[in-house]
């Protein structure tokens, strides 16, 4: 009786026990990669905000003529988490000529 046990109901046990682990190693592999495309998604539309952000504030400030150092600052924060992010280099271009504006405009000065 001890023989049968020790056969069958372990190698049974055992089997079962794996078969058990395999399908959590498979469900936790499943769940990780559910989670890359969540994460990957939230990244896209944070670029996405960040683009249009940059942009509008871009084009608002160089409307203006001017642009204040407390919004360039915001704007190179923002600019350089949008190349964290895998932003491209398209709005570069918009930021460096945000960049050359002065931070007072010319008529705001005394003298």
């Amino acid at each position: 009786m001890l023989e049968f046990i020790a056969k069958y109901w372990l190698e049974a046990l055992f089997g079962l026990i794996l078969t058990g682990l395999s399908f959590l190693v498979r469900r936790l592999f499943h769940d990780a990669k559910n989670t890359r495309k969540a994460t990957s998604a939230v990244q896209a539309g944070i670029r996405c905000m960040l683009r249009d952000r940059i942009i509008h504030s871009c084009e608002k400030y160089i409307s203006f003529g001017c642009c204040p150092l407390p919004v360039r600052e915001s704007l190179e924060e923002m600019h350089a988490a949008y190349r964290a992010l895998g932003g491209n280099g398209a709005i570069d271009h918009i930021v460096a000529e945000l960049n050359e504006l002065p931070t007072v405009k010319k008529e705001d000065h005394i003298g």
